[in-house]
């Protein structure tokens, strides 16, 4: 019994002993570090040299092309741009597609030099670094795009954009974690300025100050910190574009100064967009005066709630005394609100008002109907009203014999013509 008991406690001992082994040998033969998330395989790689890290691409199809994102400019850019004659170079685009990890040196880290015939510069997800940017020179580069790029201070952001005596194209989309908290765009030359940021990381108030007086088109979107914002110098001919949420002070005095100034610098335009949210923030805040004179503006272009457009459209119109042509952009929001036009003219609507487009949805109400009515019937220069109507969005009809009624409806200007378009929208699904 004894050798049977033994054998027995033999036998199950070494059944113990072999399913560890096997157990053991699948932990071993299992690929757990390609399940890390991409961020840190990179990370991982780049302790590596960059021979190492492109042999790493044979292990399998996850790390095929892992090496091309290591973030070490010294490790695989370097030896990319060192056979690269930068001062004959004549377009210079990084496009990094790794996109946000989870470390921010991700980035690309480059260092400009010399590029005497660079004519256009696009940088994505860069991180510049600070040296010589303040004695940089691209001397022909007209076109220069920079899309998510740290900048290291205020003073390299403003040598890089001055670094060219013939710049005609600038866009900036400023990064959540840039260093600049004063931007200046100094240039004699340029003539179109687009610049995005999101929302900072760290809210701080940022100065803009545009000195370009060859500047014919400016481009403000996405959120804004602002301290203060200042054009010194703009052309005499001037575009702007405004899409914005603004994060202000909480010091209402300076939140009023601040967008007076704002919209003050482009009391000279000739044409402008206007964004509903940018025109929501103005009109709901209580320290504003709304709207300025623009004087010299002679076509705009506004999107607004159809809910608030009764309220505002008087307003917004009284603001422009010699426009002469208007696109409406006409948005659903609710709750509605049932608001009336105003019977007080506008200047605009009895001087000088030649045409007027409208886009917008059909609602139950018709409000689109009524603002159509409220041209035609106090324009006494009106000479064509388009509605292009859009039942897909609300599922809505108008009455029947509502758009006819419309259509002979009198009107002020005897030159003047109504049109109705319905839009039809076309769905990705039904092209397919």
């Amino acid at each position: 019994m004894e050798k049977l008991f033994y054998k027995s406690q033999k036998r199950k001992r070494l059944r113990v002993s072999s399913t560890s082994i096997r157990e053991g040998e699948e932990r071993v033969g299992k690929d757990l570090i390609s399940l890390l998330p991409e961020p840190l395989l990179c990370h991982i790689l780049s302790f590596l040299t960059t021979e190492q890290a492109v042999w790493t691409s044979v292990l399998s199809s996850r790390w095929r092309h892992l090496w091309k994102f290591v973030p070490s400019e010294a490790s695989l850019y370097g030896p990319c741009l060192g056979g690269v004659d930068m001062r004959r170079l004549e377009t210079f685009q990084i496009k990094n597609k790794l996109g946000r990890g989870g470390f921010d040196d991700f980035r690309t880290r480059l260092t400009l030099s010399a590029c005497e015939a660079l004519v256009c510069l696009k940088l994505h997800f860069v991180r510049l670094n600070d040296d010589d940017l303040e004695s940089l020179s691209l001397p022909c580069l007209k076109i220069m795009f920079l899309e998510d790029v740290v900048m290291p201070s205020d003073s390299a952001a403003e040598a890089l954009i001055s670094s060219s005596p013939v710049l005609e194209v600038l866009k900036i989309s400023l990064s959540r974690d840039d260093f600049v908290v004063a931007l200046r765009v100094c240039s004699p030359s340029l003539n179109s300025f687009t610049l995005k940021r999101v929302n900072p990381i760290y809210a701080r108030g940022h100065s803009v100050v545009i000195d370009a007086p060859k500047l014919e088109y400016l481009s403000l979107m996405d959120y804004y910190h602002f301290r203060s914002f200042e054009i010194i110098s703009k052309a005499e001919s001037f575009k702007v574009d405004i899409d914005v949420e603004f994060e202000l002070m909480t010091d209402y005095l300076s939140e009023q100064k601040i967008i007076d100034n704002l919209l003050n610098s482009f009391s000279g335009v000739k044409v402008m967009t206007i964004s509903w949210k940018t025109l929501q923030f103005i009109h709901s805040s209580p320290q504003t005066n709304f709207l300025p004179k623009f004087h010299g503006l002679t076509r705009l272009r506004v999107s607004m709630c159809l809910n608030a457009s009764p309220q505002l459209l008087p307003i917004v119109l009284e603001s422009c005394p010699n426009l002469k042509h208007l696109t409406l952009e006409l948005l659903i929001h609710y709750p509605e609100v049932i608001a009336r036009l105003s019977t007080v003219l506008p200047r605009c609507l009895v001087s000088s008002l030649v045409s007027v487009e409208m886009d917008s949805p059909v609602t139950e109400i018709a409000t689109e109907l009524d603002l159509s009515r409220y041209f035609m019937k106090n324009s006494t220069t009106l000479k064509k009203v388009v509605l292009r109507l859009n039942q897909s969005s609300t599922g809505e009809k108008h009455k029947p014999g509502v758009l006819e009624q419309l259509i002979e409806s009198p009107r002020r200007s005897a030159l003047c013509q109504f049109e109705v378009i319905p839009v039809v929208t076309i769905s990705e699904s039904s092209i397919a």
